[in-house]
């Protein structure tokens, strides 16, 4: 009686149990979602107006607001104090941001190795900083006028001050430097945009721009010998401003490419600065040795 109960009771268990399933297999990835390819850039517009007076110019403050004002004065390269000392101005597009005017591509392979990189055109006198070859911000510049030009190259930001009196004159005071050739003082700095090259072969930037550089750069890592064991952010130096003729800025309303670096001109400047490095060539097998053996008999 108790093997019958004992067996009734196995079989009671073995016919709860059931087989386990196999998992059922994943679900095909929802591409749905997937990411699209960025719209394409939208092109900038501009208008030509002028100025005349006091009042025109704060009428056009108040239009504008403050981010378009901004931009306004980004695309003349002009600081507010000489907004009166250029007669035609650009006015962009009401739609436009800050990168979509932007003189340098958004993206750029030939920096896309370098965490930071900082592009200063001297023909269309602006800056492009640039994080893993994505362009983050741009501004004007005003670089060397054409006694004390600034010149062209690969540099790196070296130290840095919050403010420090010019070598040239103590009484011009420079805010936000970046110093990029420690031997002759070139930096990158706060300083007046008029329009044009006005410098003493430095870069100055606007305001807002040069709080952001001196922010956003690294400077050089130097040992207790003070011999460099890291460079700064590259900032590399390129083209050839056209002194005989206006800013190339002031033909926007009619080409809005004027003042935009050019693919050839960035290629240029990159492969001289970034040389590609060179390509291994697969070693040739030895060619075989036809020298006759040491013992044998000279002719003749």
């Amino acid at each position: 009686m108790i093997r019958r109960l004992a067996l009734l009771v196995l079989l009671l268990a073995g016919g709860c149990t059931r087989a386990k399933e196999p998992a059922p297999a994943p679900a095909p990835p929802d591409t749905t979602h997937a990411a699209r390819p960025e719209p394409p850039r939208p092109a900038p517009r501009y208008r030509a107006i002028q100025l005349s007076g006091e009042s025109a110019l704060v009428d056009l403050q108040n239009h504008l607001g403050a981010r378009r004002f901004s931009l306004f004065l980004k695309v003349n390269r002009i600081d507010l104090a000489h907004v009166r000392d250029t007669d035609t101005l650009a006015l962009p597009d009401s739609s436009l941001d800050t990168l979509d005017l932007s003189p340098f591509p958004l993206e750029l392979a030939g920096v896309a190795a370098s965490p930071k990189t900082i592009l200063v055109s001297m023909r269309v006198q602006a800056f492009g900083a640039y994080e893993s070859g994505r362009l983050v911000r741009w501004g004007p510049t005003s670089t060397g006028k054409k006694a004390t030009p600034t010149p062209v190259g690969l540099y790196h930001a070296n130290w840095k001050a919050k403010q420090r009196y010019s070598t040239v004159n103590d009484e011009w005071l420079l805010k936000w430097c970046v110093n990029i050739q420690n031997r002759y003082g070139i930096s990158l700095h706060e300083y007046e945009l008029p329009g044009r090259p006005a410098s003493h072969s430095c870069v100055r930037l606007a305001a807002d721009d040069a709080e952001w550089v001196y922010g956003w750069v690294d400077q050089w890592k130097l040992d207790a010998d003070h011999k460099v064991l890291a460079e700064g952010t590259p900032v590399l130096i390129f083209g050839e401003y056209a002194w005989k003729e206006p800013g190339p800025w002031t033909r926007l309303p009619d080409d809005p490419t004027a003042a935009s670096a050019t693919p050839t001109e960035l290629d240029s400047a990159l492969r001289v600065a970034f040389p590609p490095a060179p390509v291994a060539m697969p070693e040739s097998p030895a060619a075989p040795d036809t020298l006759a053996p040491a013992d044998s008999a000279r002719s003749g």
